[in-house]
C-alpha cells in the first residue's frame, strides 16, 4: 500500500514563483510506438504541480513539438493544455521555438494565445527591445502589479540569425563565426536592459535552445550547427542575466555554473536516457534573490535495456521483469519497453524474446545482435526493418559517423571533412522545414 503523499509546502509570501521545463517533444515515437500516453501523463501532473506549489509562469524553453509538423494529435495536447492552465488560475506560459520545432507554426495563434496568457517567441526579434518581457504581464486594469521578473527571450537561434556560412571557409573559421554570432544575440540583449528595466532590483531570466560545451548528452539530440561547431562556453553569457533558462540537452544539468541549467525532458525519450532522473526547475524569486531547486518528475513508463547471450536471454528477461515488479510502491502506470542486446548469434532471438514476454507486463522494442567481439551497440542486424527505419530516420548523424568508421580508405581529415559536409546538408533540409 502506498504512503499518503505530503502536500508541498506553500509558496513563501511576497515570492513569484517560476518553473523552467524544456524539450517535450509532443508527437514524439520510439521504434514506431506513440508517447501520447506518457504526455498526457505528464501534462496532468504539471497542471497539478502548477496548483498545488502554485507557479506564477511556466517557461519552455524550446522543442514543444518533436517535428516541424506536427500531428493534429500533438496539437490537441499543447491547446488543451494551454486552455486547462488558462481556467486554473493565473499561471502564464511562455515559449521559445527549439530546432525541432517550426518558429512559423507557434506563432501563427500568437495574439490569440496572448489574451490566454501564452507569450510565444518563434522568431529571434531583430530589435533587442522586443526580446524583453516583465512579468506579471500588463492586463491593462488600472492596478497593475509591479513586475517581479524580467525575461529575455532567445529562441533557437538558425543560421539566418547568425549570419554565417562563406563558401570555402574551414571548420575553425566557421565555428568562430557561429560563436560571434550567437555571443553577439546575448550581448545586444543584455546592454538594452537598463533602457527596458524600471528602477530598483530586478532579477532578468535568459532563454536558449542551445548546446553549452562541457554538458552531458544523450543520443535523441539533434546536432544543431554545422558539425555541433556551435557548442558554447558558460561565460558566453553575459552576468546581468541572474539565470540562463536552457532547452536542448534531455538531462537535467548545470552548465558550467548553477545559474545556467538544462531543465531536461520531462520523459526519456531513447534508451540512452535509462535511469536518467526527470525534472523541472522550480524558481522562488523575492527582489533581486532568486533560489531554485528541482522537481522530480514522475515516471510514467520505464524504459529497460538487458544485455545478454543467447544462451541466457529467457532466464535474464525474466529476471529483468521480477526485478521491475518487486518495487510496486511508485511503479509507473503503463507497461515498461524494453531493448535487448544479445552478445552471439541465433536465429530465433526475436522470437524467442518476445515469446518468454506473452501474457506478462512490459513489450520488447528493439532486438540488437551484437557480434562477438565487436562491442558495437549500434549493428543493426537483428534488428526488424521497420526498427532500423526508426533508428537510422531519428540518428541520421550517428549512421553516417558509423558508415565512415567502416570506410578503412579515409583518413580522420577526410572524416572530418565529410562529418561537416553531412551536417551541412542536414542542417540545409531542416531549414527548409522551418522557413516560415
Amino acid at each position: 500500500m502506498s504512503s499518503i503523499k505530503e502536500p508541498p509546502a506553500p509558496r513563501p509570501t511576497g515570492t513569484y514563483r517560476l518553473l523552467h521545463t524544456a524539450d517535450w517533444h509532443l508527437g514524439k515515437t520510439l521504434n514506431d510506438r506513440s508517447r501520447e500516453e506518457e504526455h498526457r501523463l505528464f501534462l496532468e501532473w504539471l497542471l497539478t504541480t502548477v496548483v498545488e506549489r502554485q507557479v506564477d509562469a511556466i517557461v519552455l524553453t524550446g522543442d514543444l513539438f518533436d517535428t516541424a509538423n506536427p500531428s493534429s494529435a500533438s496539437l490537441q495536447l499543447y491547446y488543451d493544455f494551454v486552455s486547462r492552465l488558462h481556467r486554473s488560475g493565473t499561471c502564464d506560459l511562455v515559449v521559445i521555438a527549439g530546432n525541432h520545432d517550426s518558429a512559423a507554426q507557434l506563432e501563427a495563434p500568437r495574439e490569440v494565445l496572448h489574451a490566454l496568457n501564452v507569450h510565444v517567441a518563434g522568431f529571434l526579434r531583430e530589435d533587442p527591445r522586443d526580446r524583453i518581457v516583465l512579468l506579471p504581464r500588463d492586463s491593462g486594469e488600472d492596478s497593475r502589479p509591479p513586475p517581479r521578473v524580467a525575461l529575455a527571450l532567445i529562441p533557437f537561434l538558425r543560421d539566418r540569425d547568425l549570419r554565417i556560412g562563406q563558401a570555402g571557409e574551414g571548420t575553425g573559421e566557421i565555428r568562430r563565426r557561429i560563436l560571434e554570432g550567437i555571443g553577439r544575440r546575448y550581448r545586444e540583449t543584455a546592454d538594452i536592459l537598463p533602457e527596458m528595466l524600471p528602477p530598483g532590483p530586478l532579477p532578468v531570466i535568459a532563454t536558449g535552445h542551445l548546446t553549452v560545451t562541457g554538458s552531458a548528452a544523450s543520443d535523441s539530440e539533434r546536432e544543431i550547427h554545422i558539425g555541433g561547431l556551435g557548442a558554447v562556453p558558460p561565460d558566453l553569457f553575459p552576468p546581468e542575466f541572474s539565470y540562463v533558462a536552457l532547452g536542448h540537452l534531455h538531462r537535467p544539468q548545470k552548465a558550467g555554473t548553477d545559474r545556467i541549467r538544462y531543465s531536461g525532458s520531462p520523459i526519456p525519450l531513447s534508451f540512452s536516457e535509462v535511469g536518467d532522473r526527470k525534472e523541472v526547475r522550480l524558481l522562488d524569486i523575492r527582489g533581486e534573490s532568486l533560489r531554485q531547486t528541482g522537481i522530480p518528475v514522475p515516471l510514467f513508463r520505464s524504459l529497460l535495456r538487458l544485455r545478454t547471450t543467447p544462451a541466457r536471454l529467457e532466464d535474464d528477461l525474466l529476471e529483468l521483469l521480477e526485478r521491475q515488479e518487486e518495487t510496486p510502491e511508485g511503479e509507473p502506470s503503463l507497461p515498461p519497453w524494453i531493448e535487448v542486446t544479445v552478445a552471439g548469434t541465433s536465429d530465433d532471438l526475436n522470437e524467442r524474446a518476445h515469446r518468454t514476454l506473452q501474457g506478462r507486463r512490459g513489450e520488447i522494442l528493439r532486438v540488437i545482435r551484437e557480434h562477438s567481439g565487436s562491442g558495437s551497440a549500434f549493428s543493426l542486424e537483428g534488428i526488424s526493418d521497420a526498427e532500423a527505419i526508426d533508428t537510422l530516420v531519428e540518428n541520421p548523424h550517428r549512421l553516417f559517423e558509423h558508415l565512415l568508421e567502416r570506410d578503412a580508405t579515409l583518413g580522420k581529415e577526410e572524416q572530418a571533412a565529410l562529418k561537416t559536409l553531412f551536417t551541412h546538408l542536414v542542417e540545409m533540409d531542416a531549414s527548409r522545414e522551418h522557413r516560415p
